[in-house]
């Protein structure tokens, strides 16, 4: 099935290589970790996994990468803590004593900076809101062994809600400047879908940079091949749709100029792109009836009304 189909792709948008820049920028520093905040649904998760999957396009082989995701418990001990590292790494294990969960975790870290040139691990760290100063004793344990031990580096990119913006002068506030200086050393604000030019860039991405299978049509050009021989792309229509984006968001009661979650996004355009353009001949483009159906149809508003609920919360 295309990818369309299956909500299988990313899209490389210029939020996405914003966070790539930097975050090779802070690979190929001494910065020993960094915050990366932002709103929901706008796609960090899929910019860590496109990090991972691609990072070796952009720093070869002198890093290797580890993701991990933390979860929430009321009460979390360290045997908890190191078992949902180690799950969220697809390395779940029976072992029940802590300080074994703690150096398979360890182990894990050490078998990826191993591979790689310069003896370092980049260690992304998602739903990082949910840290607190007991899980950070457990992280600086784990960072000062890497050092220690097997005189590995580690960068530690924690990602996570708007929250996490705050952690620095909340910690500092406490005089925790051992956490601060280790793990808060530089933010970076994950961007969302916010103008007009965010959307006709993301939307270029469909006619120019996506194609299935490798070297075959672009996405755009799959499902509308006779507009895109006449040379049409679906980002010539970005008005269109962001005039359509805008309409939904009033009628729902939500700020209009804001853009969309990445989650709505996708969800929007994937029905346009597998419902409408099959439709369009030589000639034709996107009309707003089109793009007011497919935001009814698709129900996307859900996600930014969610969104624009959480960021009043």
């Amino acid at each position: 099935m295309h990818p369309v189909e299956t909500d299988s792709y990313v899209l490389p948008t210029n939020a996405l290589e914003a966070f790539i820049n930097v975050c090779c920028a802070w690979t190929n520093s001494n910065v020993l970790g960094a915050l990366v905040p932002g709103l929901q649904r706008v796609g960090k998760s899929f910019a860590i996994q496109y990090f991972m999957d691609n990072h070796r396009k952009w720093l070869g082989h002198s890093v290797g990468v580890v993701s991990v995701e933390v979860l929430f418990h009321k009460q979390t001990s360290e045997g908890v803590f190191f078992g949902d590292l180690l799950t969220s790494m697809r390395c779940p294990t029976t072992k029940r004593r802590p300080e074994d969960r703690r150096a398979l975790f360890i182990g894990r870290l050490v078998e990826s900076a191993a591979r790689s040139e310069s003896k370092k691990v980049v260690i992304f760290i998602d739903e990082a809101q949910i840290l607190d100063g007991y899980m950070f004793r457990f992280l600086t344990g784990v960072h000062n062994e890497l050092w220690r031990l097997y005189k590995i580096k580690a960068l530690w990119i924690l990602v996570g809600q708007p929250e996490l913006e705050t952690t620095v002068s909340t910690y500092l506030a406490e005089g925790k400047r051992q956490i601060v200086g280790r793990f808060m050393t530089d933010v970076y604000v994950f961007q969302p879908l916010s103008t007009i030019s965010d959307f006709k860039a993301t939307l270029e991405c469909y006619d120019r940079h996506l194609f299935h299978p490798s070297g075959g049509p672009s996405f755009t050009a799959h499902f509308a091949p006779g507009p895109c021989a006449a040379g049409w792309g679906i980002a010539d229509d970005s008005d269109i749709i962001w005039a359509g984006v805008e309409r939904a968001r009033a009628s729902c009661g939500l700020p209009t100029s804001s853009g969309m979650t990445m989650q709505g996004f996708t969800t929007l355009m994937n029905h346009v792109i597998r419902h409408g353009l099959p439709n369009l001949r030589a000639g034709e483009r996107l009309t707003a009836a089109m793009v007011d159906q497919a935001v009814i149809a698709t129900n996307c508003m859900i996600f930014e009304q969610q969104e624009a609920l959480l960021a009043t919360g």
